[in-house]
């Protein structure tokens, strides 16, 4: 199996302390990867620095073959790379609008646009919900539907800050389902969690990181 990261020698200081100190990492392609450990561990910054986000101090980071670029150089890796945060923002307007702008910014047409919309929401669950105020939604149908708008714009890596937190029952399931959907499309996904048991049976590899360190892999 391919390596979607390739991350050497890599350091994050924040106010003059380490905060994610990995000297080697790879992270597989087309496959679901968790990232647990406790709150502080260091797994959003990580994910930062995966999706070209934030520049480390120091380290080497290569996705697909190409080293990551950060700053305005980086947008092509930005396009490919979507992080989606615990609280994903929402433009204004309706889900439609929402999960088809990145396709209409790049000059689609509205019939190209919208059908490739229509078929990210139809994976995540979220057909139903085209016509509504995308921010009306609650916060579980907020992350499907950043998902399905990641999906869209041509995302290849998904990297999921704690998709759990804060979302009942339900959607915690309906997540799980877009994820397992991401996955058979061969989709790489990097999910950060401090509930291990959450993404147990359907992550192929498992990063534990403690103290910004690489505590365990699996």
């Amino acid at each position: 199996m391919t390596n979607a990261f390739s991350i050497e020698n890599l350091q994050v200081s924040f106010g003059g302390e380490v905060v994610l100190d990995i000297e080697k990492l790879a992270i597989a392609s087309g496959a679901v990867t968790s990232l647990s450990g406790p709150n502080g561990a260091g797994k959003t910054t990580l994910l930062r620095v995966l999706a070209g986000l934030l520049r480390p101090e120091r380290g080497h980071v290569v996705y697909m073959g190409d080293s990551v670029v950060w700053g305005g150089g980086g947008a092509s890796h930005r396009q490919r790379v979507t992080l989606l945060h615990q609280d994903p923002f929402m433009f204004r307007g309706s889900v439609m609008a929402n999960v088809a702008y990145g396709e209409k910014v790049r000059g689609a047409s509205w019939e190209s646009a919208e059908s490739g919309a229509r078929a990210a929401l139809d994976l995540s669950g979220c057909a139903h919900l085209v016509e509504r105020g995308a921010r009306e939604l609650s916060g579980g149908e907020r992350k499907r539907v950043a998902m399905a708008r990641a999906l869209a714009a041509g995302a290849e890596t998904f990297l999921l800050d704690e998709p759990a937190a804060g979302v009942d029952a339900e959607n915690t399931e309906r997540l799980r389902e877009v994820i397992a959907a991401l996955a058979d499309k061969e989709k790489t996904i990097i999910l950060s969690t401090h509930q291990p048991e959450w993404a147990a049976h359907f992550a192929e590899h498992r990063i534990s990181i403690a103290y910004g360190k690489i505590d365990s892999l699996g």
